[in-house]
Formats: structure tokens, C-alpha cells, sequence
């Protein structure tokens, strides 16, 4: 069915934003929230980790919005249009 195809998607893309979270927490060795207040009150601006800060923080968002479409999937709460 279209539902199980979306599930299965979504669930895909889920893991795949998990792992690059997972890699980023790894690398600090802090989780996304003590980054974001570590990078803000940096004194000097350091290239890579401002590129692992957006790539990270976008993961972080985008894993927030699957899991809410996952949730809806699951509980029959979504609409297919053409």
C-alpha cells in the first residue's frame, strides 16, 4: 500500500539523519544542544565546525519532521492527493 511505502521512506530517511547526528556526537563528544551553546559563544570562528553546526542542526530538524510524519503515517492521519 502507499501507506507502508511512505512508512518505509520515511523510515529510511530517519535512520540516515540519525546516523550524521550520531557521527557529529561522536566527533564532540556532546550532544547537539551543548555544540549549539559552545559554537554561539566561541570567540574565534573555527570553518569546519561551523560546517559540521549547520549540517548537524539540519539533520537534527529534518529528523524532527520525520518522525512527525512517521507518527502520522502510523496513525492513519494523512492525506493522498494527485
Amino acid at each position: 500500500s502507499v501507506q507502508q511505502w511512505m512508512l518505509f521512506d520515511y523510515l529510511t530517511k530517519k535512520h540516515r539523519f540519525q546516523d550524521t547526528i550520531n557521527v557529529f556526537e561522536r566527533k564532540y563528544g556532546i550532544p547537539l544542544e551543548a555544540f549549539e551553546k559552545r559554537f554561539e559563544t566561541a570567540e574565534k570562528e573555527v570553518y569546519e565546525e561551523r560546517d559540521d553546526y549547520i549540517d548537524w542542526k539540519a539533520a537534527h530538524e529534518f529528523l524532527i519532521r520525520i518522525n512527525t510524519k512517521i507518527q502520522d503515517i502510523k496513525s492513519g492521519n494523512i492525506k493522498i492527493t494527485d
